[in-house]
């Protein structure tokens, strides 16, 4: 086998443990956990050279033996550094029958100079020189031991191909840690991300409660004490829940179902009163087509009636100006769920915004965040529900949620 082919087989041996370091890096991000891997990768890469290696008596094989332990020179990992100067020395002396000493004297040299030079980040010099003075000295212990001729221009030329094969490893560990860096970056670019989709959020569904309030305060007559009477409670209830949508976004990302047996009938009949002025204001015709006087269910009742006005909401931002818009709201037991549908007759959705509309940040609205079906999609699916959009162009949208019966 050629020097060449000794040369392939070792490089493989040493590249693979860490090209999976270099993977591995990108999706761990303790760093206690890293240095713990890349112990094990350097002590591997030792490991498979000495276990694997045809031939352990090249100047190649030899030199490359010492890889490991320049990697763990670079990355400062003293007492795996030491490990493998120990191993190093004991299968140095064995292939080339040396005096133990000769060995310890030369490997303590290289480990004192670690320990100097191991603050400088420039290491490439020092370690040019080691590869330098091993190279030679190896070649000599070789030749002596198999009584061959000294090739100087074989030894020289496999020094320069071990120099840059050491550059060529350090700069595919360079490499990995800007890997690692560009990672880092992402990580916290999606946390901005995850930031602005919060504060979009808690924009989006604040001005529901708040649009609600100010159109009850604009219809108060302080006069009139039945209004004040009748307006009032309505108001608060509102202020509420925006206090309520405010503390929760303030834990983003932990979305919490609080649930408890509530009327469902009861719970629409709010959601109507609480929609009057909107609905009045813009003359639209809202029934609850419910046969049943009492449906309950376990619920947040907070969050489904904010999904509800949700959905009545984007009903009257979608409603065709040449016509009445109607919605009309129904509930149907089947199996272990009640389906609630809420149907308008509005201007419908196309096929291609209907495949995008759950889609967080899509809105085809001027001044819409794209994140109020999104968010209602989370909370019926937080339940154990589900939600479905279906519409035709002209006609109407229909929304079925499906919640989950009582046991």
């Amino acid at each position: 086998m050629s020097i060449f082919e000794y040369l392939i087989i070792n490089l493989i041996f040493l590249l693979f443990p860490f090209l999976i370091y270099i993977i591995y890096i990108n999706y761990k991000r303790s760093t206690k956990e890293k240095n713990i891997v890349l112990d094990i990768t350097i002590i591997s890469s030792l490991f498979l050279m000495l276990r694997y290696t045809p031939s352990k008596t090249s100047i190649a094989s030899l030199i490359l033996m010492n890889f490991p332990l320049l990697v763990a020179f670079t990355k400062k990992r003293t007492i795996v550094s030491i490990v493998l100067i120990i191993i190093t020395i004991y299968n140095y002396t064995n292939i080339l029958n040396i005096p133990i000493i000769f060995e310890i004297i030369e490997y303590s040299i290289y480990f004192v100079l670690y320990l100097i030079l191991k603050n400088k980040e420039n290491t490439s010099f020092i370690l040019n020189i080691f590869i330098s003075i091993k190279s030679f000295l190896t070649a000599i212990f070789l030749t002596t031991k198999l009584n061959s001729s000294f090739n100087l221009l074989q030894l020289l030329f496999t020094i320069c191909l071990l120099i840059i094969t050491m550059s060529s490893i350090l700069m595919l560990l360079k490499e990995g840690k800007k890997m690692l860096d560009k990672n880092k970056i992402l990580i916290k670019m999606e946390k901005e991300k995850n930031l602005k989709v919060a504060l979009f959020k808690l924009t989006h569904e604040i001005k529901n409660p708040i649009a609600v309030c100010k159109g009850y305060l604009e219809m108060i007559d302080i006069n009139n004490k039945d209004k004040l009477n009748k307006y009032l409670p309505i108001i608060k209830d509102e202020i509420n829940r925006t206090l309520l949508i405010i503390n929760d976004f303030s834990d983003y990302g932990k979305l919490k179902i609080e649930k408890e047996e509530v009327d469902l009938v009861v719970l629409l009949e709010d959601v109507k009163n609480t929609l009057l002025s909107l609905l009045l204001e813009n003359r639209v015709e809202l029934n609850i087509d419910v046969k049943e006087e009492e449906i309950y269910i376990d619920l947040d009742y907070e969050r489904i009636k904010q999904v509800l006005i949700n959905l009545i909401k984007n009903s009257l931002e979608a409603k065709d100006e040449r016509r009445k818009l109607k919605i009309t709201i129904t509930i149907e037991k089947i199996a272990k769920y009640y389906k609630l549908k809420v149907i308008d007759t509005g201007m419908g959705i196309t096929k291609d915004n209907l495949k995008k509309i759950t889609q967080i940040f899509y809105t085809t609205k001027e001044n819409g965040t794209g994140l109020g079906v999104s968010l209602s999609k989370d909370i019926i699916e937080g339940h154990g529900g589900s939600m479905k959009y279906s519409s035709k162009v002209g006609k109407g949208t229909k929304v079925t949620l499906l919640l989950p019966r009582k046991n």
